[in-house]
């Protein structure tokens, strides 16, 4: 939620998430949920592209597969993988006067190369999000509202004996988890 309240939204907007990963998944339908017109996905996986076009409705690039993301498309773009060559791709995507939310966390010694010229010529706002505890309430909101769908996102559901399984690396393609407490219904 917090990265999203740092961006500046209207329902006319175009937007791209890049990174398929459970925080990108809950991008894809928090933009939806505040109004923004289009959400378009750019992953590698093709299960978790299929998944939220299916459920949500949105455009999905697989890059892996040899997908290109649009260049100058984009008025919204949340890079959400930390990699200097998503971080370029997020650049690249926006039309004159977007917004790019970096996201992802990068490791602290990455760059990446940017033309200044672009960032002055298509007059884009850059904006780095860190964590925030105080945007609890706002998530919980969506969900309530129902406006948000975690659900379909949630590829296992553990038992607590199942999670030293998980954590030796034993139980594969688990793309998020919830872990039961107790099975009392």
């Amino acid at each position: 939620m917090h990265g999203v309240n740092l961006l500046k939204l209207h329902p006319y907007q175009k937007a791209l998430v890049i990174g398929d990963g459970f925080m990108g998944e809950l991008f894809v339908q928090t933009l939806k949920a505040m109004g923004v017109h289009q959400v378009d996905l750019a992953g590698i996986s093709e299960e978790k592209l299929k998944l939220n076009h299916d459920h949500f409705g949105v455009t999905t690039f697989n890059t892996a597969q040899g997908d290109k993301i649009p260049n100058n498309t984009y008025d919204i773009v949340v890079e959400a993988v930390g990699n200097p060559v998503t971080q370029e791709e997020a650049i690249a995507a926006t039309r004159r006067g977007a917004q790019v939310l970096m996201f992802g966390v990068a490791n602290p010694k990455s760059q990446f190369k940017i033309n200044s010229y672009e960032i002055y010529q298509k007059q884009l706002t850059i904006q780095g999000s860190f964590i925030n505890p105080y945007c609890f309430e706002d998530a919980i909101d969506l969900l309530e509202a129902h406006k948000v769908d975690v659900l379909p996102l949630i590829s296992h559901e553990l038992s607590l004996g199942e999670v030293e399984q998980f954590t030796s690396g034993k139980l594969k393609d688990v793309s998020k988890a919830v872990v039961k407490v107790n099975d009392l219904k």
